[in-house]
């Protein structure tokens, strides 16, 4: 393996989180295990291209939305949610600029906005791509979009629901992006920098750095989705003690008859793909009650059925243009946005008739079944948990709650505010649960980062001939999982002139701001 191997590091975070630290601080640390970095900020690439934005920079609320409207506009012209992540390769590629790899250099890009984005610097880079997400909250976000930017607060709170789910086809997703991230690390009292630090040391491969508590626990949570079948997504959950036991794992799967859900391989299989229907029963049920709301409007509402037969019987003939024009000013309703208001509406959001058992109501009736007393331990869930999950883990006594993945649908905030909160130093002050975010490494690089012989990459040994511990320096450690360099040299090559059309569109006449 080439122990001078480029590394790719991409950043994820939401708008209003100061990177800039952060960012700054991976290339003090990079320095310290020989390695110089390149960065590429895709902000500052969009303004080169020609996609037909203006930028008002005596404006950062219209810069913020015009910089993300360019972004769409990117993908939405090539037809492609990854383009941007294209670009980036495309200036890895042309930094090289020639076919060798370079020496212990690390490419740095900020940062990353949908989950198709990492995807692709995935599939170009493998294992030496690592995604850092760092964790900000809502008021962190506000204050510096306040304070910092100059935003007023509806602006700040529009920018920031706009950057974490844009409901467009090509539009950002930091939301789903963030959850895919290799390190999770705060900003909070910056204890970035010793998180920073320790993902570093595993990266290159420290022999004597092992898993936290929290890490060992959301691994457990993260392999025990595995086993769901569900055909929206996988959840998985861990309860464990202060001590970091874990007693019971839990996930998302319809139940069985004898007792938690099905495995795979039972004789009965009830899941959801394998019943005859193989749908998801929350979706269906949904659709029923558009249906019996529309049929129940029928005749509540101004549609041009009705009004061509009042007026009918009346004897006046309404002409066709008259009829479109009021289509268009929604004077008259059409079935069609009768329905869109319906479903776009927040029935989206119920979940109440989903067949499957949430993971952290399986870990929870685990322990039911097994005898196992709960009150006062952890549970760490790879999804923030739904409001039906909530109520019941206050009423279990769980001391505390860890998530990885924000759940926009959970109404869990709203309805049990008096008895959970966000913040440690809340938690503290009152009795109400934590409902914290998970810092450290994601359970994705579990095994690449603290497996000594099941990595993706090098085996990392711990003691020398004579059986002392070995304690390398750090600027003599290699990469634990390098790139293979002329395997990813040749899927940029490929990826680059499959895009090379895509790329000239969209730069235009403004190449030379690319120099």
């Amino acid at each position: 393996m080439n122990d001078q191997a480029e590394l790719v590091f991409g950043f994820v975070y939401g708008i209003g989180t100061n990177a800039d630290p952060v960012a700054s601080l991976l290339t003090d640390y990079l320095k310290q295990f020989s390695y110089t970095t390149h960065e590429f900020r895709i902000s500052q690439h969009l303004r080169t291209l020609d996609v037909g934005i203006e930028y008002r920079t005596s404006s950062t609320f219209d810069e913020m939305n015009a910089l993300m409207n360019a972004g769409n506009e990117a993908r939405r012209r090539s037809r492609s949610d990854n383009i941007l992540a294209v670009m980036a390769v495309n200036e890895i590629a042309s930094y090289r600029n020639g076919e060798q790899p370079l020496e212990r250099v690390a490419h740095v890009v900020r940062s990353l906005k949908t989950p198709h984005e990492v995807r692709l610097l995935r599939d170009v880079y493998r294992p030496g791509f690592f995604l850092i997400g760092i964790a900000s909250d809502d008021d962190e976000q506000h204050r510096f979009l306040e304070s910092v930017k100059g935003l007023t607060q509806a602006e700040a709170l529009a920018v920031i629901d706009r950057d974490q789910d844009e409901e467009l086809k090509y539009g950002q997703r930091t939301r789903d992006t963030f959850y895919l991230a290799d390190v999770f690390v705060e900003l909070e009292s910056e204890k970035y920098k010793s998180q920073l630090e320790r993902f570093l040391e595993l990266v290159f491969g420290h022999p004597f750095k092992t898993p936290t508590r929290e890490e060992h626990a959301m691994f457990m949570a993260y392999a025990s989705g595995a086993r769901s079948a569900q055909l929206g997504r996988q959840v998985g959950a861990a309860i464990a003690t202060k001590e970091g036991d874990v007693v019971a794992v839990g996930f998302n799967e319809v139940p069985s008859p004898f007792g938690g859900p099905y495995w795979d391989g039972d004789e009965a299989d009830g899941r959801d793909h394998a019943l005859d229907e193989k749908t998801d029963s929350n979706y269906f049920h949904r659709a029923r009650i558009v249906s019996s709301i529309m049929s129940n409007l029928k005749d509540l509402v101004i549609t041009e059925a009705r009004v061509r037969e009042l007026l009918k019987i009346s004897g006046i003939n309404l002409e066709d243009d008259v009829v479109e024009k009021m289509k268009r000013t929604r004077v008259i309703a059409t079935e069609a946005n009768i329905k869109l208001a319906i479903e776009s509406s927040e029935l989206k959001d119920i979940t109440e008739y989903g067949r499957a058992v949430h993971a952290e109501m399986d870990a929870l009736l685990t322990c039911a079944r097994l005898g196992i007393t709960v009150k006062g331990r952890s549970l760490f869930t790879t999804t923030f948990p739904c409001h039906n999950c909530t109520r019941h883990i206050i009423a279990a006594g769980l001391a505390s709650v860890t998530y990885i993945e924000p759940y926009p649908k959970s109404r869990a905030a709203a309805l049990h505010r008096d008895a959970i909160c966000f913040s440690r130093e809340e938690a503290a002050k009152t009795t109400r649960i934590p409902f914290l975010p998970f810092v450290g490494i994601g359970p994705r690089r579990y095994l690449d980062l603290f497996s000594l012989d099941l990595s993706t990459g090098r085996k990392v040994d711990r003691k020398d001939e004579g059986g002392r511990a070995i304690f390398p320096k750090r600027a003599a450690r290699p990469p634990r999982v390098p790139m293979l360099p002329f395997s990813y040299l040749e899927r940029e090559t490929k990826l680059l002139e499959e895009y090379e059309d895509v790329i000239k569109m969209l730069v235009g006449n403004n190449h030379d701001k690319l120099d």
